[in-house]
Order: structure tokens, then sequence, then C-alpha cells
């Protein structure tokens, strides 16, 4: 995953639906150069409605992507771990991903 873009890619690819919600960092003042920060800004308060809606191979893929962005390190693995899990728990997704995920992405989760 070399851009944000690639990400948001990622995302859509496996929630269809995060387009509806995805605004190319507007709301967070970008004006199409967003960091991968904003992506999961974007994502995480919607993550609870987008996975109640998804299946369990949504949920899977999803996790997968996450467990590969937390051993690729550096800022798309802070995004993930400062703006996704460290909140898991707060939006009310952390007993839904938890099985899936690495140890070291277990590590981050709150």
């Amino acid at each position: 995953m070399n851009s944000p873009q690639q990400l948001v890619d990622q995302l859509i690819k496996i929630f269809p639906e995060f387009s509806n919600d995805w605004d190319e960092g507007e709301s967070y003042g970008y004006k199409g150069n967003y960091t991968y920060h904003c992506v999961f800004l974007e994502f995480t308060p919607v993550s609870h409605m987008i996975f109640s809606r998804a299946t369990n191979d949504q949920i899977t893929d999803f996790c997968k992507l996450i467990n590969r962005i937390v051993e690729m390190g550096g800022d798309i693995e802070n995004a993930v771990s400062t703006c996704f899990l460290e909140h898991a728990s707060q939006v009310g997704v952390r007993k839904i991903i938890a099985p899936y995920l690495s140890t070291e992405a277990k590590e981050e989760l709150r």
C-alpha cells in the first residue's frame, strides 16, 4: 500500500458502502491530498454500522488488511493504530475484529 488512495480503494473493495461515506478528506480540511490518518478518521466512526451489515468474509478480509498494515510499520501503521485500533472499543467493533487480528495488531487494540 503505497498511498492513502490505495488504502481507500482497498477499503471500498472490501466494503463498497464505505464509498457513500468517503469524502476525499474534505471533512478534515483536505482537498484531495489526504493522509492515511484522514482515511481512518473517516472510516472509524462508520465502522460499526458497516460491520453490522458485513459478511464474515468481509470482516476477515478487513482484518487481513489491518494485519498487513500493522506489519508494514511507518505512517500507515501509526494511522491504523491511533485512529482505528485504539478506538475499537469506543466505536463498538473490538469484539467483532479481535478474533481475526494478529498478535501484533491486538497489542494496539483498545
